[in-house]
């Protein structure tokens, strides 16, 4: 559901101050997806800055280097009049800069717009009005290929970055997004070795460790004749819970306390059970856990 147009878009970054703004550790859909807008924009004669909260993910970080984009960890966020959220819509995902946020925000000295592939709900940062919102994009840099339509070789390429990446290498997506990913692919001038290149990951040794420490501690349960399997850990939930998947879960739940006393959570649900049960995380468990749990 598209609320706003590129040419809306321009006119509001125009002349002032605009920072890029991708989720605390961001991944390659993020950070690709601020990169794509950052390109767009100057070809508008408009400069912008990309942030992160705190850092970005090896990935992230490796196409970071090597399309030669700068970004700012922990930028002031007072320095900018328009701030652009690409990959997220909850102030969780703001790490270390969630409360010079929300407290600009509350003195309406900023505006925001996010642009965002997950379900949005009125809790979210921008619910309604300054957002771009398609749940049915598989990655937050196709539905910019969707929103915008003007796309150069590089901008194509990183399209089909933020694809892969965000689909688990085809995992999940639908015809559209094999048919958005082939178009980009070959005006990218680029191969498809080109683009696996960048979404290689190298499993660290204490990431291993807790793979298998999940796998130890795992809860198993069936409920309603689905397979449910529950663990813990201080670190690495997100891979843990993808992971367990691999192991035959239909839906996994990791969670864990980090150093800095945030209680994490991370789910995953099996793609083919998403599919014949019409099952979405975020709609179906996450917003009524926190109608219960609270955060």
């Amino acid at each position: 559901m598209f609320k706003l147009t590129p040419k809306r878009i321009v006119d509001l970054c125009k002349d002032k101050p605009v920072l890029l703004l991708c989720h605390d550790n961001a991944d390659l859909d993020s950070f690709c997806s601020a990169s794509i807008m950052q390109r767009y924009l100057k070809k508008k004669n408009i400069s912008s800055s990309i942030g992160v909260p705190k850092h970005i993910n090896d990935q992230a970080q490796h196409f970071a280097f090597s399309q030669k984009i700068s970004f700012q960890v922990n930028p002031n966020l007072e320095e900018f009049n328009l701030i652009l959220l690409f990959d997220f819509n909850g102030f969780e995902q703001l790490g270390r800069l969630k409360d010079s946020f929300v407290n600009l925000v509350a003195k309406k000295n900023v505006s925001v717009i996010v642009f965002d592939h997950h379900v949005a709900d009125k809790k979210c940062i921008v619910y309604s009005g300054y957002c771009v919102i398609d749940e049915d994009a598989a990655s937050t840099t196709e539905l910019l290929y969707n929103f915008l339509g003007a796309f150069d070789n590089k901008m194509f390429f990183w399209n089909c970055i933020g694809i892969i990446e965000d689909t688990g290498h085809f995992i999940v997506g639908d015809e559209k997004t094999f048919s958005s990913f082939a178009e980009c692919l070959k005006n990218s001038k680029q191969t498809y070795v080109d683009v696996l290149s960048f979404t290689k990951h190298k499993i660290p040794q204490d990431e291993r460790i807790a793979f298998l420490k999940a796998a130890q501690r795992a809860q198993i349960q069936k409920i309603g004749g689905v397979i449910v399997v529950t663990s813990e850990l201080s670190f690495y939930q997100s891979a843990a819970s993808t992971k367990l998947l691999d192991f035959g879960a239909q839906i996994a739940l990791v969670a864990g306390v980090e150093r800095e006393g945030l209680t994490t959570l991370s789910l995953r649900a099996e793609s083919e059970f998403k599919e014949e049960n019409n099952f979405n995380l975020v709609r179906d468990l996450l917003i009524p856990l926190q109608s219960q749990i609270g955060g």
